[in-house]
């Protein structure tokens, strides 16, 4: 999954992968071309190479040939490749944990269910639209959409200082199978990894999800876990509604280190104010995202 560093990095990105797709058209287009092209106004071209960053440069003495290779659609850049060589710097690798918070901006491409139902609830925080809440076996669970996200755009509207009831207007406005998303991974919260001890242990103290103390010398305590903090998952997987022995039972069936994703308990309030207790817990997607 393509990743950017902004909105702006992933519009141009877009344009030079088009460009791209055009190159590689071309170079399927027949050999004549080319041929014509290493002899054009009387420049040979075997003489010449394009470097890592695409341009076109003398090649090296002991690489130069005297024949003008055979075509290749080899000769128009990947279009793969046009993502780690362009300007905007896009990160394309994917997620290498079901809980890494990547600082980039992405594309969601979604549907609706057969009832017309997208399946994602949105708010209002700071002029930014966030999402609160996300519905299981929905298609915005299935595109990947998961709590805390901010959505920057809805079908090319950007949705800075909208109402998170707006915004769900114009998902709701959409085509069945038309609608694409630029999102930004949950800016609020933040990962934190730590071990238990020999007796299965983290170090936190719970009340409704929140960490509310950590114990002297636990890894939580190493690691920096801090208070007044809700615990919104656990190596990647939703929580937010669990009640705190299951929550401590689910924790204390992983082996080996745990991620957990953490919400400054204020912020938390304010993305879920609107959501009943019941919601969170019966209707929330609490499937594993893919890496």
């Amino acid at each position: 999954m393509s990743l950017y560093p902004t909105f702006e990095d992933l519009k141009v990105d877009s344009i030079l992968k088009a460009q791209g797709e055009v190159l590689l058209d071309s170079a399927q287009s027949g050999s004549e071309s080319y041929t014509q092209m290493a002899t054009f106004m009387g420049l040979t071209l075997d003489n010449f190479c394009y470097n890592e960053k695409g341009e076109l440069v003398p090649r090296p003495p002991q690489l130069q040939q005297t024949m003008v290779p055979a075509p290749s659609p080899a000769l128009a850049p990947e279009v793969g490749a046009l993502y780690a060589q362009n300007a905007s710097q896009a990160i394309v690798t994917s997620r290498s944990s079901p809980a890494e918070i990547k600082s980039g901006v992405r594309r969601v491409i979604g549907c609706k269910d057969g009832n017309g139902v997208f399946g994602v609830q949105l708010i209002n925080v700071d002029k930014g639209v966030f999402v609160s809440l996300v519905r299981k076996d929905s298609p915005a669970a299935l595109a990947g959409l998961r709590f805390g996200d901010q959505i920057l755009s809805v079908n090319g509207v950007v949705v800075a200082g909208m109402s998170g009831t707006k915004v769900m207007k114009l998902i709701r406005s959409a085509p069945p199978n038309g609608i694409e998303l630029l999102v930004r991974d949950r800016p609020f919260e933040r990962t934190i990894s730590i071990y238990k001890n020999s007796a299965g242990v983290v170090g936190i103290d719970l009340v409704n999800g929140m960490i509310k103390a950590i114990h002297k010398d636990s890894s939580a305590a190493r690691n920096g876990v801090p208070i007044n903090h809700q615990i919104v998952e656990v190596n990647g997987q939703n929580v937010m509604g669990m009640k705190d022995k299951e929550l401590c039972t689910l924790i204390s069936g992983i082996q080996g280190m745990l991620t957990l994703t953490i919400l400054p308990r204020v912020m938390f309030e304010h993305l879920a104010k609107h959501l009943r207790d019941s919601t969170i817990r019966k209707e929330m997607d609490r499937s594993m995202p893919e890496v």
